[in-house]
């Protein structure tokens, strides 16, 4: 089998803000389109895509990704 993993992975850690503006342009476009089907693609791969880590800006884990504590 082919490991497409790494690939994907690769390819939406370095995509993500173009992947962003995608998903925001079908948002847009299933709202204004009477169809079900749209909205529910929309659901599906903007899902998909919750599912992998964001990249960390500024080199730096956050405080939950460390372990500390956040008091409020």
């Amino acid at each position: 089998m082919i490991g497409l993993d790494q690939y994907l992975f690769t390819f939406v850690s370095g995509n993500w803000f173009t992947i962003t503006l995608g998903l925001g342009m079908l948002k847009i476009i299933s709202k204004v389109t009477p169809w079900v089907i749209d909205d529910q693609i929309h659901t599906l791969l903007a899902g998909t895509f919750r599912l992998i880590k964001k990249p960390v800006v500024g080199g730096l884990p956050s405080m939950e990704d460390r372990g500390e504590e956040i008091n409020s």
